[in-house]
Order: structure tokens, then sequence, then C-alpha cells
């Protein structure tokens, strides 16, 4: 999935609609339960972290690294699982969903500001 969001057949149309998408799903779910900030904040890092693994292992390109590659599959769904699994047991479920659309969001917002057209030089 990622790897089609970083290519060229995904869109510009394709992004806004993903990331508004999202917000509704957020904002539809807080409406029910609302997340904490605390677990926001983390939800959202976790999302900055996917892209900032992403972008190293696109520098270390020239020298691929098996070990690093399964860690960056891996890494984002173990901090996820930990997140969830010190959310309230009320209504868990729509927390969770909030917690893993904040990660999204987060990697949507950060690798788009990246990718952006320069206005100036």
């Amino acid at each position: 999935m990622l790897e089609f969001w970083y290519s060229k057949r995904c869109t510009r149309e394709i992004k806004l609609v993903l990331c508004i998408a999202v917000c509704a799903v957020v904002y539809w779910a807080s409406q029910i339960q609302q997340l904490t900030p605390l677990f926001a904040g983390l939800s959202l890092a976790i999302g900055i972290a996917i892209h900032l693994m992403r972008s190293y292992a696109q520098q270390q390109a020239k020298a691929p690294n098996q070990a690093f590659h399964y860690f960056r599959m891996i890494a984002p769904v173990i901090a996820l699982l930990i997140l969830i699994s010190q959310l309230p047991t009320a209504h868990r479920a729509i927390l969770a969903l909030q917690c893993i659309c904040f990660s999204a969001l987060a990697l949507f917002l950060v690798s788009i500001y990246e990718n952006r057209a320069k206005r100036f030089e």
C-alpha cells in the first residue's frame, strides 16, 4: 500500500480524497468516543516515523539491508498494537480506529508536504 502511495500512479486527487476520507472517519469516531491528546500525539508520531524510515531506506538504496527492511515493516505495526493495548477498554475499537487513522493522516501529510512543488528557488 505504501508503494502505491509513493508512486506516480497515486495522483494528487487520490491523495486528497484519501485525506478527506480519513478525516471524516476520525470525525465520525470522535462523536462516539474522543481520543485523548496523548494517544493522538503518539499516533501522529508513529505515522511520521513510518515516513522517516521509508525516506532513510530510499537514501540507502545502494546497499539494501534486509534486516532494516523487515524492521521497517514490522515496527509500526508493533508500535500501533502496543498503543492500542494501552487504550481504555470502553469503546476500544473506536479509539483504535482513531489511532490508526491519525497515524495514516500523519504519514499522508508529511509525505505530501515533502514532495510538494517548490514555489521559490
